[in-house]
Formats: structure tokens, C-alpha cells, sequence
């Protein structure tokens, strides 16, 4: 949902008062919000600025902007900032109207869960290829999706705090609610990582298959074999996309499990290799050291594969030699072959068609 800057004017929550503020600054850059807590012996528990004139970082999609609550940042899309605008307004009911903020928390429940869903309506569902029109759902997509449900986890103890100051201590047992919405947002999240992951496995298959149909013994010259170069640039592609959206240690998290798998299926297909000859493992295992450096450099997550253990551990197989043609000159073959035209002729043996045959036919006696 495509949001301007005029739609979301920046707004300060004190106590349930809109504060206008400064909106100067260029028009094309992608809005950026952030959202404070005061410290517990302040008045006010919380505060919301939204500022379009404050930009942090810059991106290619101008519909991508940053949203910083407390230490932590997010990129968000329209949806998200359209979101927050939400929760602020029911927050200012909620703060200047205290008998209203039991309703303000349902509200906000569903609210929260209504985003939820739609995101997996619209990214895990693949719904957006007919919503918005798009081929395909990207890794790119994920990575956004995953970052708009941190930034509702991120919200919800500060919208948690501030109706609590706002309801009385017999009702402050109805907040529970925001916990499990938080919970299935965790939940979510686990989800659309475990996605980039079946992504990648289907890819490490292709891999496998053509690393095993590379002709190794056939090998010439410094590694990388277009099998293993193919394998390295897909999953530096990945870690290019992820890394412009996630922070660092859901990065790694990822990573980890891309990896992981990868190790996996990498052993299992280099164990059944037929190499024939040193010279071939010799390029299986300077390609092995290619992967893994390259790997490496990207500092995403530990890569502690023992693939060249399992290079050194492959047994050569000696190849296919045919045996030799039998002389006809030489004196032993001679003799069998006048042996054999001295034997009387096998007569033939007949064979019962298969469907007449009956395992479990008892002998007739």
C-alpha cells in the first residue's frame, strides 16, 4: 500500500497529545520513524516520533525506509509505517481516555493479528503474485516480511507499558493478550526463515546432481569447475540480498541453517563419487578448498565443514578394463575349440511362460 510522507505527518505521543513537528526535507527519500521509551521515573511512559526528514539509510527502493524503536532499527515498508500510525491513534484514545483503554487493547489484538495474517496471507501464502502482481515471491520478500514482524515484536512492550499505566491494576491481567500475539509473530518469523532455508535445500539438490555428473578425472586446470563456481555465486547472491535487510545475528541464524544443510548433502554426494584417478580427487579437493574459503569470507556464519576429510577418505576406483580377445592361432585354443565341435548338441530347453508360474503351487504328488 503505497503511503506519502503528507499521509504520515510526524506525530509525538506525550500523555495522549499530538505535538506537530518539523516536516522539511526532500520529498524522495523513503520515510524514517523511531520510537522511544522515557525513563520509568519520567511522566510520560512512552513517546512516538515519526519523522520523514531524518534518514538514516538510504535505499534503492524508495518504499523501503528505516523505523528505529529504542536502540534497535528495522527497514519497513508502507504497510508497517501504515501500522504504527494505527497503533499511535488508538494509543492517544487509550492515554486520554483511561475507560477506554480495555477496548484499546482488543482493538490493538486484533489489529496485531490481522497484520499477521495477512503477511502470511500475502509472502508464505504467495498470495502477493495475485494480489500485487508479482512472479515470484524473492528472498527479498522474506527478508521484508521477517523485518515488519521484529519491528511488531519490537512495539509491543511499549504499547504494553503505556495501557498499563492507563488501566486500572484489576485489569492489567488482560495484557496477557499482547503475549501471545507476540508469540505467533515469533512464530511467523521461524517460518519465513525456514523458508529461505527449503529454498536454498532445492538448490543444493540441482547442485548435487551436477557436481555428481562432473567428469573430475577429466579435469584441467585451476579450480573453480563451473559446477562449484555456479554453487559459491547462488549462495554469495543470497547473502548479498539478505544481508542489505537483516540484522546481523538473524543473518547468521540463517545462515547457519543454509549451511548446515549444505554440509549435509555436500557429504552425502561426495561419498558416492567414482574417481579413478589422483589427479581427480586432486581437483575435488582443490575445488572443496574453493567452496570453503569463498564461504568463509562472507562472515555469516562458522564453516566448519570436513569436506576435505571426506575427499582424502574417497577410494579410487580402478576403471573398467576389458578382458583379452582369445588368439585363435595359439594351441590351447585349437584344441578347445575341436573338443567343442566333437560334443554332441544340448538339446533345447523349453521355458513356461511367467504367467503360468505360481510360487505358491504345491507339488502334485
Amino acid at each position: 500500500m503505497p503511503v506519502s510522507s503528507d499521509a504520515l505527518s510526524p506525530l509525538s505521543l506525550v500523555s495522549g497529545k499530538v505535538l506537530p513537528q518539523s516536516t522539511s526535507g526532500p520529498a524522495s527519500r523513503p520515510p524514517t520513524a523511531s520510537l522511544v521509551s522515557q525513563s520509568p521515573s519520567a511522566d510520560h511512559g512512552l513517546m512516538v516520533r515519526t519523522e520523514s526528514d531524518a534518514v538514516s539509510v538510504r535505499s534503492l527502493d524508495m518504499g523501503i525506509g528505516r523505523m528505529h524503536i529504542g536502540d534497535a532499527s528495522f527497514h519497513v515498508v508502507g504497510c508497517s509505517l501504515v501500522l504504527v500510525k494505527t497503533v499511535v491513534e488508538y494509543l492517544q484514545c487509550g492515554v486520554s481516555v483511561a475507560a477506554l483503554a480495555p477496548d484499546v487493547l482488543q482493538r490493538l489484538v486484533e489489529i496485531f493479528k490481522m497484520f499477521n495474517s495477512r503477511t502470511c496471507q500475502v509472502v508464505l501464502g504467495a498470495g502477493a503474485m495475485r494480489s500485487a502482481g508479482l512472479k515470484n515471491i524473492s528472498a527479498k520478500h522474506l527478508a521484508l516480511a521477517s523485518e515488519s514482524l521484529a519491528l511488531c515484536m519490537e512495539l509491543i512492550p511499549y504499547v504494553r507499558e503505556c495501557l498499563r499505566r492507563a488501566m486500572a491494576p484489576s485489569q492489567e491481567g488482560l495484557l496477557v493478550q499482547l503475549d501471545r500475539a507476540a508469540q505467533d509473530f515469533t512464530s511467523h518469523q521461524h517460518e519465513l526463515h525456514a523458508k529461505l532455508v527449503a529454498i536454498m535445500t532445492e538448490r543444493a539438490d540441482h547442485h548435487a546432481r551436477t557436481l555428481c555428473a562432473t567428469e573430475w578425472d577429466a579435469l584441467d586446470g585451476a579450480p573453480p569447475a563451473p559446477a562449484m563456481d555456479a554453487l559459491v555465486k547462488e549462495v554469495r547472491k543470497l547473502h548479498k540480498v539478505l544481508k542489505r535487510y537483516l540484522p546481523a545475528p538473524v543473518l547468521r541464524s540463517v545462515f547457519a541453517g543454509i549451511f548446515a544443510m549444505y554440509e549435509t548433502k555436500l557429504t552425502q554426494q561426495y561419498r558416492q563419487l567414482h574417481i579413478s584417478t589422483g589427479k581427480g580427487k586432486r581437483q575435488l579437493m582443490l575445488n572443496s578448498q574453493y567452496l570453503l574459503r569463498r564461504l568463509r569470507a562472507l562472515d555469516a556464519s562458522p564453516v566448519d565443514w570436513e569436506l576435505e576429510v571426506v575427499v582424502n577418505n574417497i577410494d579410487l576406483v580402478r576403471p573398467h578394463q576389458p578382458a583379452p580377445a582369445a588368439d585363435p592361432t595359439s594351441p590351447s585354443t585349437a584344441s578347445d575349440l575341436t573338443s567343442a565341435a566333437s560334443e554332441p548338441p544340448t538339446p533345447p530347453v523349453t521355458h513356461s511362460p511367467a504367467s503360468d508360474f505360481d510360487p505358491l503351487m504345491t507339488p502334485s504328488s
